[in-house]
């Protein structure tokens, strides 16, 4: 079995963005508390002392509900984070649309992942409400970290994921997932005639002319995950819908 191991810290709170496919929309109404302001966050010594107990050094800054760079500590969490857990690389998983504003606490990560829906105007309104499309070009220009791009496929942008590889393969991206939507059943096959090279947490890689695309299906994921969630509530389950509302 190829497991991993990893945790996540899941902000809460008002977004910038109002995607349709958001799974924070789902969750218990626990996990909605507005963690953007607080610190330290809940729960936050006894998640640390879970992963030292564990060995868990890869911890991402991600958000239930919400944007994680709204989160007006980051250099702060970043700091304690390294001091309690040494060794540990932080990533961030972004929307993107503050990376420009604020690049230099974008840079303290040690890697970050961006969601990505499209190139187009139109398909970045269904999909997040907002009809603007990142400049993924100026964001690589002034990233100092390795970045991975991450888009989720759903009606609204699967006709264009020829583009959307090609576009980030001659922007210089080198990792690229797609995922599939968590409520979404049966087969998920974006790369349908393509062979897997390997796997990653039990979903496919696959090499595309140097740029390599990880299929995730969350179903399928084979991890060992903590999660801290905003109320202080730390949950061993990667799934994090199976908490949710049908």
């Amino acid at each position: 079995m190829d497991t991993q191991g990893f945790a996540n810290i899941l902000l809460s709170g008002p977004c910038n963005l109002a995607c349709p496919d958001c799974i924070g929309s789902r969750l218990e109404s626990g996990v909605h508390l507005s963690s953007l302001d607080r610190w330290p966050l809940p729960g936050l010594a006894r998640f640390a002392s879970i992963l030292l107990e564990r060995a868990i050094r890869e911890v991402s800054l991600t958000g239930v509900n919400t944007e994680p760079m709204l989160y007006r500590h980051q250099p702060r969490l970043l700091e304690w984070l390294r001091r309690s857990l040494p060794g540990v690389r932080i990533s961030l998983h972004t929307n993107g649309t503050l990376v420009l504003r604020n690049p230099g606490v974008f840079n303290l990560y040690d890697r970050a992942t961006i969601s990505l829906p499209s190139f187009r105007d139109s398909t970045c309104r269904a999909m997040t409400g907002s009809a603007r499309v990142l400049d993924l070009g100026r964001i690589l220009q002034v990233a100092t970290i390795p970045i991975k791009i991450s888009t989720l496929v759903t009606a609204a942008n699967e006709e264009e994921l020829d583009e959307i590889l090609s576009r980030c393969r001659s922007l210089g991206v080198r990792r690229l997932v797609l995922r599939k939507p968590w409520q979404k059943l049966g087969p998920f096959e974006p790369l349908r005639g393509h062979a897997p090279v390997r796997s990653h947490g039990g979903n496919p890689v696959y090499d595309l002319d140097g740029l390599e695309v990880t299929v995730w299906d969350f179903h399928r994921a084979q991890l060992d995950c903590v999660n801290l969630f905003a109320d202080g509530t730390i949950t061993s389950d990667y799934e994090l819908a199976r908490g949710a509302h049908a």
